[in-house]
């Protein structure tokens, strides 16, 4: 049997949607791999005791940082609001706005950049944050994450003021060039906790929801769509042989 031009168009055709399909298939349970490890990490992680940032803090929290991800952690001291950065484009619950990031003083020099939360913001750009700082000592709850290296996180937006001046993200140089002591190359993700306001900004951000997200009902509707697919070619080659 000869498939016509039209028909052999239509079966390459068919046969490279079939695998585009089932490469999107692949990738949604790679995916859902991911998002399980991940997961696994954050609860192993912030099963173990907080980690006081003082002076008795391990040495490892320095020469490798990574070890801490998703680590509980407490921290106390003061906050150096000349350095502090507004990150846009955070939306809650629908609305526009922005992160909070301000350096915090330990007692032993050292400073941690700590997210105080979610700020709204109009644009979703800009916000003026200096009522929102916060005079004398200050204890912090909430858990570490990695301060990343990018070559356009560091690059800030300015606005109608300095007060306005936003990035995209916090990375390690933006941090450090802001910071009035050496920086621990995490940054303390504060929580919702007891003495923590959360209803007036800046609202802490919750720990992720630790669930498998949408990436297997994805794949199977992947899969499902290239074995639509085949069925389709075949009832094209069937029809094929009954007009040969």
């Amino acid at each position: 049997m000869k498939l016509s031009v039209r028909g052999a168009v239509a079966a390459i055709f068919i046969l490279a949607m079939c695998a585009i399909c089932m490469r999107l298939g692949f990738w949604q349970l790679d995916r859902l791999e991911q998002r399980r490890a991940r997961n696994a990490a954050i609860r192993t992680a912030t099963a173990q005791p907080p980690l006081a940032l003082d002076s008795a803090a391990p040495a490892a929290l320095a020469s490798d940082p990574a070890r801490f991800t998703w680590r509980r952690a407490e921290a106390a001291g003061r906050y150096h609001h000349a350095g502090d950065m507004v990150v846009r484009g955070r939306s809650r619950e629908g609305r526009p706005g922005v992160h909070l990031y301000s350096p915090l003083v330990l007692a032993d020099g050292r400073v941690v950049m700590v997210n105080r939360g979610w700020v709204p913001s109009p644009d979703g750009t800009t916000a003026d944050v200096r009522p929102l700082r916060t005079a004398g000592p200050v204890r912090v709850r909430g858990v570490l994450l990695p301060i990343h290296t990018n070559a356009d996180g560091g690059l800030p937006i300015g606005g109608r003021s300095g007060a306005d001046t936003t990035w995209r993200r916090v990375d390690a140089e933006a941090a450090a060039a802001r910071s009035p002591g050496p920086l621990i190359r995490l940054y303390l993700q504060q929580l919702p906790g007891v003495g923590v306001e959360v209803e007036s900004p800046p609202i802490p951000e919750p720990l992720p929801e630790l669930s498998q997200g949408s990436h297997l009902s994805y794949a199977v509707q992947w899969f499902s769509f290239a074995v639509i697919g085949l069925v389709g070619l075949a009832a094209l080659v069937l029809r094929g042989r009954k007009t040969a």
